[in-house]
């Protein structure tokens, strides 16, 4: 069995779509697709960080939900180091988007639900 296995659980519903939900962070790699969309990471049940995957973001490689979180996954410099020292603990939860704009909306109207800037490892709101 490979360092990233494949254990995909069920789905859940969150803003009218289907959310995949990624046991384990380890095996985003295999299992994200490379379109643009939220993640919505949690340790121990509790939701602590909210972001976007959207493509051709300024200044970075980011083409899609997969490469996002390789990035993360890697320790990269544009990424949360509680996410990085945490990663194997964490659980992912994604939901593709259709437009940037979508992602942007549902990612922020996400981190005030989960009161992610006061309880997680969000920084900022953004609409």
């Amino acid at each position: 069995m490979g360092l990233f296995k494949s254990i995909v659980k069920g789905a859940m519903n969150v803003a009218g779509g289907v959310v995949k939900n990624i046991n384990s962070f380890e095996n985003v790699k295999d299992r994200a697709p490379n379109q643009i969309g939220v993640y919505i990471m949690s340790l121990n049940g509790k939701v602590k960080y909210v972001g976007r995957a959207i493509e051709d973001r300024p200044g970075q490689s980011t083409k899609g939900l997969r490469k996002r979180l390789q990035e993360h996954w890697r320790g990269a410099a544009n990424c949360k180091p509680e996410l990085f020292q945490y990663r194997n603990q964490i659980t992912v939860s994604l939901k593709i988007c259709q437009t940037v704009a979508q992602a942007k909306a549902l990612e922020a109207r996400l981190i005030r639900q989960y009161d992610t800037v006061q309880n997680g490892w969000n920084l900022r709101y953004e609409d």
